[in-house]
């Protein structure tokens, strides 16, 4: 990836986060599921945009990979929900 291409992603990703942060940070559902929304919409299109490029084997295998760690992580969430509090 090129420092320009590099560059892009780590604005996007940014953008991402700032989006993602004020999710978590609303009060109000509606908002919530607003900013959600357009946290969700927003990584679709540039993981579509990403697919696109020359790198597109390259990509389709780590968004694989990614869809593995989030569920792993998904459970281990879930196991760290129903460990007792006194542990």
């Amino acid at each position: 990836m090129g420092s320009d291409a590099m560059q892009q992603h780590r604005q996007n990703m940014e953008e991402m986060r700032t989006l993602m942060q004020q999710a978590h940070a609303a009060t109000d559902p509606a908002e919530r599921q607003r900013l959600m929304g357009e946290h969700h919409q927003l990584m679709q299109a540039r993981m579509a945009s990403m697919m696109q490029s020359h790198n597109s084997a390259m990509m389709q295998a780590c968004q694989e990979q990614m869809a593995m760690m989030h569920d792993m992580m998904g459970q281990m969430a879930a196991h760290h929900e129903m460990m007792p509090s006194n542990q």
